[in-house]
């Protein structure tokens, strides 16, 4: 009687622990595939033509809320560019 149940809990320990490490492997693959998805996607910024905000950038067109002009795209390294010189 004891070796019966022995081995019935044996058997259920390899069944779940196959189930988890056969789960968590798939998870691991499809937040793979998503990281880089969301690291390929690119946004345009926006910044103000006269810098009022300093750096600062966003995502879609408008005005700047300190003078009102339109926001610009702004180019990956212009404003380090700007700056620099």
């Amino acid at each position: 009687m004891k070796k019966s149940i022995l081995m019935f809990g044996a058997a259920m320990l390899l069944i779940a622990g196959t189930a988890v490490f056969t789960s968590c492997n798939d998870d691991t693959k499809s937040s793979d595939k998503t990281e880089i998805k969301t690291s390929e996607v690119k946004t345009d910024k926006y910044a103000c033509p006269m810098h009022c905000e300093g750096d600062k950038t966003y995502d879609e067109p408008g005005k700047c809320p300190t003078c009102g002009m339109d926001l610009k795209k702004v180019e990956e390294n212009s404003t380090n560019q700007e700056h620099s010189q």
